[in-house]
């Protein structure tokens, strides 16, 4: 599902070529000495008139406010599921399950997916979907508690499949794919970085947001969110998507992209909350010289000590008089949120 409201693609980036359940809902309990599930049926053929003809028989209407846009062009479907790149062993996240057209292609290859949806309506058509697949947690809550917080029900349910695959005595990796809804994209993958980081992601978002999640020092969508995530991943844009492979259409474009944590580039983090709230703290001032918001952060201009802190950190780092935020790539700002914060 997709919110209204995307950038126009932009270049620069490489790509590859190419009836209400408020309860958590599955389709059966699987046991934990039970192997992989596999979906025997094919997936449904997701299409702008199978939707249709769908919500015209529940009689469901389109909520917009909770980004309700399908992926309706199916080769763009395969090829967000084979960028996922999805093994046997592997635990999926999937925000947004809609009518599960994505979901039903997760479980035919992951050993559990836990898939969240936020509309009751949707909740119960996915189920109905589901019926018959037994490596899926269908879970109708919001993904957050709070912009900075993940849904406990969401967290214990990650957990529980962790444990059943503990127990089934396999390890495997945590991705994230989804056709994310724009209005919770940001949060979920920050805050999925923050507490629970995933070994991939693959996801459909908003194709401005893709610019910020992928850009580099420099780049004029580079900002907080580029520096949180390079920090922490290498991104790629696989492709862009026009508002035709999604019905009801938004008004400007998508793009699917995949994130890899680079697990040695995240330990170079002292601190991860601390280093989260820097780079916000700094952003929030992003067009004025980096000196003076570090000059604020530390105790004003009129404090000898932070001058004497900031013109220390200065020297230490070689940097330039009036720099701006914008110019520092991710792996310094690492190293200077380090020292700035140093007793």
């Amino acid at each position: 599902m997709k919110k209204t409201g995307r950038g126009r693609p932009k270049t620069g980036h490489k790509k590859r070529p190419d009836r209400t359940r408020q309860n958590d809902q599955r389709t059966t309990t699987p046991t934990a000495t039970s192997e992989q599930s596999v979906v025997t049926k094919s997936a449904t053929r997701q299409t702008t008139a199978y939707l249709k003809k769908l919500f015209s028989e529940v009689g469901f209407s389109i909520d917009s406010k909770k980004g309700q846009n399908f992926l309706v062009d199916l080769n763009l479907l395969d090829l967000l599921e084979r960028t996922a790149d999805i093994q046997p062993d592997d635990i999926v996240l999937e925000v947004g399950s809609g009518t599960a057209a994505l979901t039903e292609r997760l479980a035919r290859s992951a050993f559990q997916v836990v898939t969240i949806e936020i509309d009751s309506r949707l909740a119960t058509l996915a189920h109905d979907r589901l019926i018959d697949t037994d490596n899926v947690q269908l879970v109708n809550t919001d993904v957050l508690a709070s912009k900075n917080k993940l849904s406990p029900r969401v967290l214990s349910a990650l957990d529980e499949a962790e444990k059943r695959r503990e127990a089934a005595g396999k390890k495997g990796r945590f991705l994230l794919v989804a056709n994310l809804p724009y209005c919770v994209a940001t949060p979920v993958i920050s805050n999925l970085l923050l507490t629970k980081p995933f070994t991939s992601a693959t996801v459909t978002v908003q194709y401005e947001m893709a610019d910020r999640m992928t850009a580099t020092a420099g780049h004029h969508s580079y900002n907080a969110l580029s520096i949180w995530i390079g920090s922490q991943c290498r991104g790629e844009i696989i492709r862009s998507l026009p508002p035709a492979a999604f019905w009801p259409r938004p008004k400007v474009d998508s793009a699917i992209v995949r994130l890899d944590l680079d697990e040695h580039r995240r330990a170079q983090i002292s601190d991860l909350s601390r280093f989260h709230t820097f780079v916000r703290d700094i952003f929030c001032h992003r067009r004025k010289v980096l000196r003076g918001v570090l000059l604020t952060l530390a105790g004003g201009k009129k404090s000898p000590d932070a001058v004497d802190r900031i013109d220390r950190l200065y020297e230490t780092f070689g940097l330039e008089k009036n720099i701006r935020a914008e110019s520092i790539d991710p792996d310094t700002f690492v190293q200077l949120e380090y020292e700035f914060s140093r007793p």
